[in-house]
C-alpha cells in the first residue's frame, strides 16, 4: 500500500485535504521508525514529540509494573498527546512490540505548520481526548453499578 494510501486509513488525517497529506508526504522528517523492543516514550521523560502510529503496534506500560501491559497500540493510535499539549513529564512507556512507523511531531515543528494545519491537528487531538474521556466515564459508571 503507497503511503498516501496509508495515510486515507488513519482516522487522524480524515480531515486534511490530499494537498495537506502530499505536504506531510513530502518531509520525510514527519516519520520515524522503532525497532520491536525499542523505546518510543519514556516514563517522566521531558520530549514533546506527538507520535500517531502509521503500521505496527507498540504496548503501553508503567515503571512501577513494567511486565503488565496497560494496553497495546496499532495504526492510528495516538501517542504523547498529553506532553504534546502541555508540556508535562509522559505519564507511561511506550515500547515497539514490532516494527513501528510512525508519524511524529514535535512543538518546534507544529510552529512551522501553516495556521489551518495546526488548527486540524489540534482539533483531531479534542476529538481523541474527548473520545478518551468518554471512554473512561463508561468504564467509571459500570464501576458503580
Amino acid at each position: 500500500m503507497a503511503t498516501n494510501q496509508l495515510l486515507d486509513t488513519i482516522s487522524f488525517f480524515k480531515i486534511f485535504s490530499p494537498e495537506e497529506k502530499k505536504l506531510i508526504l513530502e518531509s520525510e522528517s514527519y516519520f520515524e521508525s522503532f525497532e520491536p523492543g525499542e523505546q518510543i516514550i519514556e516514563e517522566g521523560g521531558l520530549d514533546n514529540s506527538l507520535y500517531i502510529i502509521i503500521k505496527g503496534t507498540a504496548v503501553v506500560t508503567k515503571s512501577s509494573h513494567p511486565d503488565r501491559v496497560i494496553t497495546t497500540l496499532s495504526g492510528g493510535a495516538i501517542m504523547g498527546e498529553l506532553s504534546f499539549l502541555t508540556q508535562r513529564p509522559r505519564s507511561s512507556n511506550v515500547k515497539a512490540a514490532e516494527k513501528v512507523v510512525c508519524f511524529s511531531l514535535n512543538r518546534e515543528t507544529m510552529a512551522l505548520l501553516d495556521s489551518g494545519m495546526q488548527h486540524k491537528i489540534k482539533d483531531q487531538l479534542i476529538e481523541v481526548l474527548i473520545g478518551r474521556l468518554d471512554a473512561m466515564n463508561n468504564v467509571y459508571l459500570n464501576l458503580l453499578h
